[in-house]
């Protein structure tokens, strides 16, 4: 019985045996390829984490991002005083002031946005590698519409950023708070939130928060005045500048020429800035130094450097996550664009909705005798804002500026202004990506007396009394979707 037991065994031994030497040689089946998927990325790129997805083959982290916002605004509209400067080579030099009712200006509009925008971003051994793209959509009509009476897009911001290098379209260095709590803006150079500029930049940052950078950033002239161009503030024609003087309206060239032309661009606005941000708030210093360009009719040329300072801070509240208080000033010299207010309210300059004649704001003045006048402008501007709970923040900010023009003649045209803003800001969020803003803004500005006034020369449209006061409100509803 035993020896049975050991034969069966062994048989049973040789034939696994036998099986597994002829299984080894038998071809091999590999199982399918795995397949490859969009994968989740997460990239901290300036404190802040860029969460995106991965395509298959691709070691970039791309997000998408945007929002699309419908909006109603409003604002008082009554009578727009209108102003006629003579040059200051007529034969009659003399300033008159008219009193036309603006009744073709709308005092309702509507606006609405879509705003589309794509990062792609790669870590590398000297940090992330980043491209941004963002383009912008608007549609509206009437008072205060961000699109002429329709549509339009373009462009928004597009920019690269590696190693401390920036180059492209992106905000400006110089502001330290862009325009404000709400869509209109207060006294504080803009170029963050609209008109960004073409930047070529270096950003060294030193730890701790802190952080300096230098960057030549284009100055845009955009709608160039010539010999003889006038200003009316958009949808008036019965309001602003309606004598020969040159205005340039965009970027950061704001030339108020006399009779005089735009030179052409030589340099860049180079910009300096120190900055820190910590757990406390954050602060920053900075300057510009811009070119000034013109020819007058007189034969004599403009060609010298304007330049202005920004400083700021704002201080986190305490156990009020969300929450800030902000100080932000600036002066300037040749340089009115970055005074700031040039942007505040809806950027007319003051003239408040048309109810009141425009400053006289720009980077200088053809006094016609072969000298040039040179504005000093300045403002001051506070705001606060507080998040009183999760789905509820509230905001209150307020500016005061002046512009001052030196080294003006006795028959010229110039004066100057003061004016002041305050406003604020409500954000109701009942769910994540959904926000209602409700804002109000009210400016008044005075216009001194010019010195080259004359009274009872009459004009275009009735008395020739000087009224050197605008003032107005406007409101704005907005319904903004994120994504």
């Amino acid at each position: 019985m035993t020896l049975f037991k050991s034969l069966l065994l062994g048989s049973a031994a040789g034939v696994v045996a036998v099986a597994s030497a002829q299984a080894a040689d038998l071809p091999t089946r590999k199982g399918p390829v795995a397949a490859e998927y969009v994968r989740i990325c997460s990239i901290t790129v300036a404190g802040a984490p860029v969460v995106g997805f991965v395509l298959p083959g691709s070691d970039t982290c791309f997000k998408i991002s945007g929002y699309i916002t419908g909006q109603i605004e409003g604002g008082n509209v009554s009578v727009g005083h209108g102003v006629t400067h003579a040059t200051a080579t007529a034969v009659a030099t003399t300033t008159t002031q008219s009193n036309s009712p603006d009744i073709g200006r709308d005092s309702f509009g509507w606006t609405t946005r879509y705003n589309f925008a794509i990062d792609a971003v790669s870590n590398t051994a000297y940090g992330p590698l980043v491209g941004h793209a963002e383009y912008q959509f608007n549609y509206g009509s009437g008072f205060d519409t961000t699109a002429a009476q329709g549509s339009d897009g373009g462009l928004n911001r597009a920019y690269v950023t590696w190693a401390g290098l920036t180059a492209g379209k992106i905000d400006s260095f110089f502001s330290f708070t862009g325009g404000g709590l709400g869509w209109a803006n207060f006294f504080s150079p803009d170029r963050k939130g609209y008109n960004q500029p073409d930047v070529l930049a270096y950003t060294a940052s030193f730890g701790g928060g802190f952080a300096a950078t230098i960057s030549a950033e284009s100055t845009e002239p955009g709608t160039e005045g010539g010999v003889n161009d006038c200003l009316s503030p958009p949808g008036n024609a019965n309001n602003g500048f309606n004598g020969c003087n040159t205005f340039m309206t965009a970027g950061s060239d704001q030339g108020f020429l006399g009779s005089a032309a735009w030179n052409g661009t030589r340099f860049p606005d180079i910009v300096g800035a120190l900055s820190v941000h910590q757990a406390w708030g954050a602060a920053q210093v900075s300057g510009v130094a811009h070119n000034v360009r013109a020819a007058g009719l007189d034969g004599s040329n403009l060609d010298k450097w304007g330049w202005a300072v920004d400083a700021g801070v704002s201080f986190n509240i305490p156990n009020m996550a969300g929450s800030m208080i902000g100080l932000t000033g600036v002066w300037s010299q040749n340089a009115a664009w970055y005074s700031g207010i040039p942007d505040g309210m809806w950027g007319e300059d003051g003239a408040v909705n048309g109810n009141g004649q425009a400053m006289a704001i720009g980077d200088a003045f053809d006094n016609g005798n072969g000298t040039w006048a040179t504005p000093t402008d300045w403002s001051i501007t506070g705001w606060a804002q507080f998040q009183i709970n999760p789905t509820v923040s509230l905001g209150v900010e307020g500016s005061y500026g002046q512009v001052t023009w030196t080294n003006t003649t006795a028959i010229t045209t110039l004066y100057n202004s003061t004016s002041y803003l305050v406003g604020g800001v409500a954000h109701y969020d009942p769910v994540k990506n959904l926000d209602f803003e409700f804002e109000l803004l009210y400016q008044d500005t005075h216009n001194a007396q010019p010195t080259g006034y004359i009274a009872g020369t009459g004009g275009a449209g009735g008395t020739t009394v000087w009224r050197p006061n605008a003032s107005g409100f406007a409101a704005r509803f907005e319904v903004t979707r994120s994504f």
